[in-house]
């Protein structure tokens, strides 16, 4: 009795999933809402060396009512598709150093899988508020070095220089796969951060090779993600395989077109104070999540 019991308990529940509507069938203005600030953070993020997962995870478990850890498969999949654009942008126009993005590269994809491990934990012991307090310290971080790497004038290093740097932006580089796994984000952050503070690089080079190194971490982050928390039945049901092609596809265009752009007409400076201001503003929605915990 026990197991036909279980049984018809689990095809009740299958049942329930399949009669979900998907993200197209449900296409609300929420919906459509969510999907154009999807856009919006594509082509803003694109020239910044920023994959926009630190705002796709809000959009997708706010908006969408998604869970956080289908939020994070989400959204890395979404910053994989703005890697790759960006990346093909910045490469083309010869603002990429892949020499650097073959140490983060080194460093990184193995920590992605250690990340992926520990957000599973961290969910498991103290829910969605502890990845939300990690996301805030990193943005702090982040906000930190790139205002002090803005206020005094520096020349990009040296062969020798940069050799002698390789550790300590080997150590980062990891820092970033691990955030990458634990939060669903690119890493992306850190990395321009390293690459502008450490390695004295200009903004655009320090983003189009973040994006290098991006588009290899994420794909580790997303199909360790999918493995360890077997939820991909789950998400099919929440967005249908429509939405699931069409949308990256929209998102990948968005950032290729907007990190073009950027980088043929605007400035250094103005790269500069977007990607401090769109950092702010994801700072500033994870201290109201918090402080509606508390």
């Amino acid at each position: 009795m026990r197991v036909v019991h279980h049984s018809i308990s689990k095809d009740a529940l299958r049942r329930t999933r399949h009669d979900r509507p998907t993200l197209v069938q449900s296409m609300d203005l929420m919906t459509v809402f969510a999907i154009i600030c999807l856009l919006i953070v594509a082509v803003a993020f694109s020239p910044l060396g920023l994959g926009g997962g630190i705002l796709y995870v809000p959009i997708m478990h706010y908006m969408l009512d998604w869970e956080i850890k289908e939020a994070l498969v989400a959204s890395l999949t979404l910053v994989l598709m703005v890697s790759l654009g960006s990346s093909l942008a910045h490469s083309k126009s010869g603002f990429a150093d892949h020499k650097i993005a073959n140490w983060g590269r080194m460093a990184a994809v193995p920590s992605a899988i250690i990340g992926t491990l520990l957000s599973g934990v961290l969910l498991s012991l103290v829910g969605d508020i502890g990845i939300k307090i990690l996301a805030a310290l990193v943005i702090t971080f982040v906000l930190e070095r790139t205002i002090r790497k803005s206020v005094a004038h520096t020349v990009e290093f040296t062969e020798e220089q940069l050799l002698e740097k390789r550790n300590q932006y080997l150590a980062g580089s990891s820092s970033a796969g691990i955030a990458a796994g634990i939060l669903g984000i690119g890493g992306g952050a850190i990395l321009v951060t390293l690459n502008r503070s450490m390695l004295k690089m200009d903004a655009k080079k320090a983003a189009g090779t973040s994006y290098l190194v991006t588009a290899t971490i994420v794909p580790v982050a997303l199909l360790s993600h999918l493995v360890i928390n077997q939820n991909l039945d789950v998400i099919v049901d929440h967005s249908g395989i429509f939405a699931m092609v069409l949308v990256p596809l929209m998102v990948f265009s968005s950032a290729f077109f907007g990190a073009k752009y950027a980088i043929k007409y605007l400035p250094k400076q103005v790269v500069t104070g977007v990607f401090l201001f769109v950092v702010s503003i994801s700072l500033l929605r994870y201290i109201v999540d918090f402080l509606t915990v508390i």
